[in-house]
């Protein structure tokens, strides 16, 4: 009994557990970790991915996915640095929050309204969005000319990168709207059983709708960040976004059944991945072991979730 109490905490706080471990482990193998520089170079680098993972943790709890997170950066890159020349930064901002939104209703118009599963939709609107932006491009990319939205992103308040307080904005607003809001907590009951919460009254095609808009329009946030970053059109960046991002939910303990997850398992689950590729990155670990062991923590996740859940159902 004793040695299900434990497993049961271990897999409740896995991600704090394995949060404690990864700090332990860089602050013993690295003398560079705990710099103040690093720190804030690892607040830049968790920010794009982190802001998406915030987006997508709404879509996950609800039973769903989306996969085009990627293209949709990639998308976002190219709007706002071609835009520049001729319109201007904030014009191509307008232009590429627009996009956004636009494509966070068709996946959700898609998925509740012709009946296709998410899985399917994101896959296909992820090829559609990388093909549309490769004909703007003209399957190149385009450097961008305004000096002070290049440095946007990577400009320290209080010594913090602006895109990391944007992230951490990002995580206590989404906190707040799921765990102290009505439509936050039908989000919950539409994930953890869908079906009685049409039966109880909740619209719940609307309320899956409205996460792919929330998921997409964190997804350009960031995409407008990265971009800032590298002062770089692409429409081939942000390929692995996808995958680091689901890997991040996962590790914070929400559930891909839906129904189960929080924003701040989120952030928790963003930070171990960032700390882990910065940790291996000081350790000179080459980037064909960087992958092996993150799939390797990703394939981890995914049993413990599986194994969660399943706990949760016998309970």
């Amino acid at each position: 009994m004793n040695g299900e109490k434990i497993l049961k905490f271990l897999l409740e706080k896995r991600s704090i557990v394995i949060l404690v471990i990864l700090l332990l482990c860089a602050c013993i193998f690295t003398t560079e970790f705990l710099k103040p520089s690093n720190l804030s170079n690892v607040l830049l680098q968790v920010a794009t991915d982190g802001i998406v993972a915030v987006g997508v943790t709404f879509i996950v709890l609800t039973g769903g996915i989306d996969l085009s997170v990627g293209s949709q950066i990639a998308l976002t890159s190219v709007i706002v640095i071609m835009m520049q020349p001729k319109y201007g930064t904030f014009a191509g901002v307008l232009t590429a929050v627009a996009a956004g939104i636009i494509i966070g209703t068709a996946n959700g118009l898609l998925i509740t309204r012709v009946g296709i599963s998410p899985f399917v939709t994101t896959l296909g609107m992820m090829t559609l969005i990388k093909g549309v932006a490769l004909a703007i491009s003209n399957s190149r990319s385009h450097s961008g000319i305004d000096p002070v939205f290049a440095h946007l992103a990577d400009q320290r308040i209080l010594g913090i990168p602006f895109a990391a307080l944007i992230f951490i904005l990002f995580v206590l607003l989404g906190n707040f709207f799921l765990t102290k809001t009505t439509v936050g907590r039908r989000y919950y009951a539409v994930g953890g059983n869908p079906e009685a919460s049409w039966l109880a009254g909740l619209n719940t095609n609307g309320l899956v709708l409205s996460v792919y808009v929330i998921g997409a329009f964190c997804t350009t946030i960031a995409g407008i960040l990265l971009t800032s970053r590298i002062n770089t059109g692409s429409p081939i960046i942000a390929g692995d976004t996808g995958t680091t991002v689901i890997s991040a939910i996962l590790l914070g303990g929400t559930s891909m059944a839906g129904g189960i997850g929080t924003i701040y398992g989120t952030l928790v689950g963003t930070l171990i991945l960032g700390i882990l590729k910065n940790g291996m990155n000081l350790m000179g670990i080459n980037g064909y072991f960087q992958t092996i062991i993150l799939g390797t923590l990703l394939v981890i996740s995914v049993l413990a979730d599986r194994t969660h859940y399943d706990q949760k159902s016998r309970e």
